[in-house]
């Protein structure tokens, strides 16, 4: 909300100090633009005249936990629970247990709220939420299959039904959830990009293509989801494509290792050392130790006819990862190209040895 229009709450509040519908209209607006301080000044003169508003004290709270100061948001919310049997003041102590890392306090009080809104979906799936947290899957499965029962078309709760079931390596589980998720709301952009993600790991490259241009319509045109998009027409064997994503991931993300890492690796497939080697470069100046980023920078001298650099690599490969036979393999190429026999019949005998 801009600053004429807080002003002109303020204003009104001025106005009509007893209005408890301003008053919270207005913190809400502070709070939104991170003026907790102010919030809870306001909120601090109203409770003065009259100390047991209850929606006054669950905005209260709220205000008090933005700060962080857990503690007097708990007794907050305490003391609304006194003054109103009613699931809200239930929630919020959750929300602050939880924001502790208090997951089974967190529990309790969202079984609470239940009992008092048995059939409130959005109780279930804030359980269902709270127990995926601490990493109580089965619980959390239960939870939103109520969360479900109650509002069949609440689209989250697929959503985090899904990222439970690939946790568990459950991918095809995972892809059902995911897809009814969609189905129920197709304009959430990270849910098609975790969709692509699983269409990815299970070799369905196509869908995964499918899935990361939909979420890149929709405005997930972030570094994440053109490197994913690269990752899957590499995979696919589209290559030249895969390069113009991953060059538009470090568009946005110029100091990502990974998408300098697919990068060179793409340039390399098609033929293309001397860019390959850059992108290798470029990706070890921040990932020092990727022994992947040394073989395949290696391949990538080797190609360009650098034999020495190639070995340097090669070499380097091998002392972070001493038990990859394919970079003693290689090594032992970049021998033999040198001339240096010796030194590679010794690289193709390790090589040999690890690859039994």
């Amino acid at each position: 909300m801009r600053d004429t229009d807080i002003r002109g709450l303020k204003a009104k509040f001025k106005k009509n100090p007893e209005d408890t519908g301003i008053l919270l209209n207005l913190v809400s607006a502070l709070r939104a633009g991170s003026k907790y301080d102010q919030a809870i000044s306001y909120i601090e003169r109203y409770l003065a005249g009259h100390p047991d508003e209850f929606q006054v004290l669950i905005a209260y709270g709220d205000a008090l936990a933005d700060l962080k100061t857990y503690d007097e948001a708990v007794l907050i919310f305490l003391k609304a629970a006194g003054i109103k049997e009613c699931a809200a003041p239930h929630y919020s102590l959750a929300k602050v247990y939880a924001l502790r890392g208090m997951h089974d306090e967190a529990i309790k009080a969202h079984n609470r709220a239940i009992e008092i809104e048995p059939e409130c979906a959005e109780a279930y799936y804030r359980l269902g939420m709270t127990y995926a947290r601490s990493e109580k899957h089965e619980d959390a499965l239960l939870a939103f299959q109520k969360c479900l029962k109650y509002d069949q078309s609440c689209a989250k709760a697929h959503s985090e039904m899904a990222l439970i079931y690939d946790k568990k390596d459950k991918k095809d589980l995972a892809i059902i959830e995911l897809r009814k998720a969609v189905e129920k709301d197709a304009s959430n952009a990270q849910w098609h990009c975790n969709l692509g993600a699983i269409y990815g790991d299970q070799g369905m490259f196509d869908e995964a293509i499918e899935e990361f241009r939909v979420a890149i319509k929709l405005g997930g045109d972030g570094a994440e989801e053109h490197y994913n998009l690269g990752v899957a027409l590499s995979n696919k064997g589209d290559v030249e494509e895969a390069i113009d994503e991953f060059l538009e991931s470090l568009k946005i993300e110029p100091r990502s290792s990974e998408a300098l890492f697919q990068l060179g690796h793409a340039y390399l497939r098609k033929g293309l050392h001397s860019r390959a080697v850059r992108s290798f470069i470029k990706c070890l100046d921040i990932d020092v130790d990727n022994a992947k980023a040394y073989f395949y920078l290696g391949q990538a001298h080797l190609g360009k006819g650098e034999v020495d650099h190639a070995i340097a690599s090669f070499e380097r490969a091998v002392a972070i990862q001493p038990s990859d036979w394919r970079s003693y393999y290689y090594l032992g190429v970049a021998y033999d190209h040198k001339g240096d026999m010796p030194k590679a019949k010794e690289a193709y005998k390790r090589a040999e040895s690890l690859h039994r």
